[in-house]
């Protein structure tokens, strides 16, 4: 949505992946604002993964969040995201256009346009470690309905606005990767651009940084 409801607030997130070679996939995820009058958010979902040609993928899931209720003056303490995301390698660039929809009452329509290039250098580093660069642009479209679980108090012509299909903002970030054989550290600069920002939302732009850590597990069926 590229909005931080003029917040500048840390979050620490931990998410754990099952992926099997069918392509389906189980998420869980646990995160919380690094403020004390915020709970952990804690998230469950499935999808699937699916390689549609050499070129074109797919990619659907459907995410469930809990423990959000005091995030928004609304009391509603589970949010979901169901979405479809469609991926292009055109030689160029990798492009995806994401589809997906906020489940709330009422919800939101989002659409994602990602497109980013890959790059890699040639030689081993650090034990062995390959350094990768990933630079990226994202386009994001959509309704904003989120705005009335936020207490904000409207007008009839801000009220309309809320639903209307605008460009909501749009995202340029430099992942930088170091990747072992199952471990990868990333440190991804972004800067975020809200557009088309209501007068009552805070949300400015902004220059931030995410530190990300993973490791892989392969687990074998004993025969």
């Amino acid at each position: 949505m590229s909005r931080d409801f003029g917040q500048k607030i840390p979050i620490f997130s931990n998410d754990l992946l099952f992926y099997h070679r069918t392509g389906f996939y189980l998420t869980t995820s646990l995160s919380k604002f690094l403020t004390t009058d915020l709970s952990w958010q804690k998230g469950i979902g499935a999808g699937l993964f699916k390689p549609l040609t050499s070129k074109l993928d797919l990619d659907l899931s459907y995410n469930h969040y809990f423990g959000a209720s005091n995030l928004n003056s609304a009391g509603l303490d589970n949010l979901g995201m169901a979405q479809g995301t469609l991926g292009l390698d055109w030689g160029i660039l990798y492009s995806t256009t994401q589809a997906m929809y906020l489940v709330n009452s009422p919800g939101d329509f989002f659409i994602t346009s990602r497109h980013s290039r890959y790059f890699e250098l040639d030689q081993p580093l650090l034990a062995g470690g390959i350094l990768s660069f990933e630079p990226r642009f994202t386009l994001f479209l959509g309704t904003s309905n989120y705005y009335r679980i936020g207490g904000y108090e409207f007008t009839r012509t801000q009220y309309l606005e809320t639903q209307r299909f605008v460009a909501q903002g749009l995202e340029m970030a430099f992942p930088i990767s170091l990747t072992y054989s199952r471990l990868e550290f990333q440190l991804e600069p972004r800067w975020i651009v809200p557009t088309q920002v209501p007068e009552y939302d805070g949300s400015t732009s902004s220059f931030q940084f995410a530190f990300k850590a993973s490791y892989a597990l392969s687990l074998k069926k004993s025969k």
